[in-house]
């Protein structure tokens, strides 16, 4: 597919190269560059040779070699050099794309490259454009030549036309040449996705064998000790080979201070964010609107201690592939565990019933929160084992041993919790709980596909479910808070006795009727701006990687036809500043 694509680019270029040299075709070669394609050789690039410009009538005599440096200085690099530097790199990644079995890591390496080739296309599409744009402004002005039968233009225009067409037809072979290379490393990238998913499927529907064998397990009381020496001894090479220690434990020590600090002012950020003062219990859309930022705040002081840490070192200090994945696994699960315990004691508050979201009784809200606490770190600290297992090149039934039981261990703890009663009452103006009625089918489902799968030999696929169970189901329980904050943020803007709209009447002078016209705009713009936050947390999940998700959220955001920039997320943008714009003209007219 490569090859058919590079095809069709070559002809492109081609087609493109032969209308430049039919442009200048009226002028003749100067003596001083007896070589006929000097000219294609200017614009030209590997993947297509340009033929040689055609004999035209005589005409002005124009110094090729003088204009083809004039076009070089005015863009600040040699023309055909820049070009061809980039078809021979692209030539020799397509090349290496070809090899069979590629793995992640060479996979992400030819990625950057291409990242970087393209980085340097850009740079040199921004040397070209102010010139290629006032050559075109140049010929434009001299006006159309004279036709046949008219009489001729002095000699000194058709030799100043001549010169401008010549130039510019350089210019624009450059310009070719850039929307070529753009194009190929478009599908060369899309070529790395392809491998990747294939990959990545492979891997999950890849069978393990001899689970069931009496060797697998029979020599793992030998495993254990010589796996653990091995992370032992590779964490303390590294620590031998750090130069300044004492940076590292005060980097340890800044982080804890962190944790403390940050401790501190979430604690007070709950209790401010929960304060009601009225009587009887809160609303349920004061509830949910305080939600949100009560989980943030409790995921805060463990996650920024964790990413200082691990980015202070990473950056200080240069960490050996191998210790990196270690310490970055180590960070990714007590997050998870973490960020999920935030999130189910936020929705179930088993100490404070009067903030619940899910009507439960107190004796079904603790067991939950404890069972699916339990989970959470059942699945963090198997997962950091797998890898570890994995990282130090354990022997492979160390790798099943970790795998095969957990797998099964997460598909209890789930069974344990769908089975757990809620025993509470539903309360007044409190979403229904159909939903949650309807969800125990697919994750009794995905249950039973888990304990499938692993007793099946399907290793990385249980794990794949069990993650999107627990990882995924994290987020979009998340993503489902941050619209009920939405919501409550935007029932607040209506009422007098909410903070928001207490605070918008007092200090903007906005009556309650003015307010509730700018509930509509304004719970679009953020309703959306949680939906494009979520979609990458989801995708990493899936087997994405952020540089996937950044072409993606570009070509969102915008991309290019021709010299026109065409972009999904500004039209959509501007349809909502629009009902902005319309909205305060509402609030400002009455």
């Amino acid at each position: 597919m490569i090859d058919r694509f590079r095809d069709i680019a070559r002809a492109l270029v081609a087609v493109l190269l032969l209308g430049v040299a039919g442009a200048a075709a009226q002028t003749a070669q100067s003596p001083t560059s007896p070589n006929p394609s000097a000219a294609s050789q200017a614009g030209s690039v590997p993947t297509a040779q340009a033929p040689a410009q055609p004999a035209g009538p005589a005409g002005p005599q124009i110094n090729i070699a003088e204009i083809t440096a004039r076009a070089n200085r005015d863009v600040g690099v040699n023309i055909e050099t820049a070009i061809n530097g980039w078809q021979h790199e692209l030539d020799r990644l397509e090349s290496a794309l070809q090899k069979p079995r590629l793995r992640y890591s060479e996979l992400n390496d030819l990625r950057d490259e291409l990242q970087r080739v393209r980085a340097g296309i850009e740079d040199f599409w921004k040397r070209l454009e102010p010139p290629l744009a006032a050559a075109k402004d140049q010929v434009a002005l001299l006006g159309p030549a004279p036709a046949a039968g008219q009489p001729p233009e002095p000699e000194q225009a058709a030799l100043n036309r001549a010169g401008l067409n010549y130039l510019f037809g350089l210019l624009s072979a450059g310009q070719a040449a850039v929307h070529s290379a753009n194009l190929r490393i478009d599908q060369l990238i899309n070529t790395i996705q392809d491998i990747r998913r294939k990959n990545f499927t492979t891997s999950l529907l890849q069978p393990v064998p001899g689970i069931y064998s009496y060797q697998t397990w029979a020599n793992l009381p030998d495993y254990v000790p010589s796996a653990t020496s091995r992370v032992r001894d590779l964490l303390v090479e590294w620590w031998d080979s750090v130069r300044d220690q004492n940076e590292v434990l005060l980097i340890g020590f800044e982080a804890i201070l962190l944790w403390l600090v940050l401790t501190i002012a979430a604690w007070h950020g709950v209790h401010r964010l929960r304060r009601w003062a009225h009587d009887g219990e809160p609303p349920f859309w004061r509830r949910a609107s305080s939600a949100a930022g009560v989980i943030l705040l409790r995921i805060l002081p463990v996650v920024a201690p964790i990413m200082f840490l691990y980015g202070m070192i990473a950056e200080t200090h240069a960490l050996p592939e191998r210790v990196d994945w270690i310490f970055y696994s180590t960070a990714q699960s007590i997050i998870i565990i973490f960020a999920v315990n935030a999130l189910v004691t936020t929705v179930f508050a088993p100490w404070s019933s009067q903030w619940r979201l899910i009507p439960a009784s107190d004796r079904a809200a603790a067991r939950i929160c404890g069972l699916i606490l339990t989970l959470a770190i059942a699945y963090g600290v198997t997962t950091l084992i797998y890898v570890v297992t994995r990282i130090v090149q354990a022997p492979f039934a160390l790798t099943v041993a970790v795998a095969f039981p957990s797998s099964l261990l997460l598909a209890a703890i789930i069974v344990a919790i769908l089975l757990t009663p809620l025993d509470g009452q539903h309360q007044e103006r409190m979403p229904s709980l159909r939903w949650l009625t309807a969800l125990r089918i697919p994750i009794w489902i995905t249950v039973a596909a888990i304990v499938v799968c692993a007793l099946g030999g399907y290793l990385a696929l249980s794990r794949f479910l069990a993650q999107q169970l627990i990882v995924t189901g994290s987020i979009l329980s998340f993503v489902y808070l941050l619209l009920l904050w939405v919501d409550g943020l935007m029932h607040g803007l209506g009422d007098d006795s909410a903070a928001t709209g207490l605070w918008l009447k007092e200090r903007a002078g906005l009556e309650q009727r003015r307010r509730k016209q700018l509930v509509l705009p304004i719970g679009l713009v953020l309703k959306f701006a949680v939906l494009v936050f979520s979609v990458p947390l989801i995708l990493l999940q899936w087997g994405y990687r952020w540089p996937d998700i950044y072409d993606w959220y570009s070509q969102f955001f915008g991309f290019q036809i021709g010299n026109t920039q065409v972009s999904f997320g500004v039209l959509l943008a501007s349809i909502i500043v629009f009902g902005l714009a319309y909205a305060a003209a509402r609030v400002f007219q009455g």
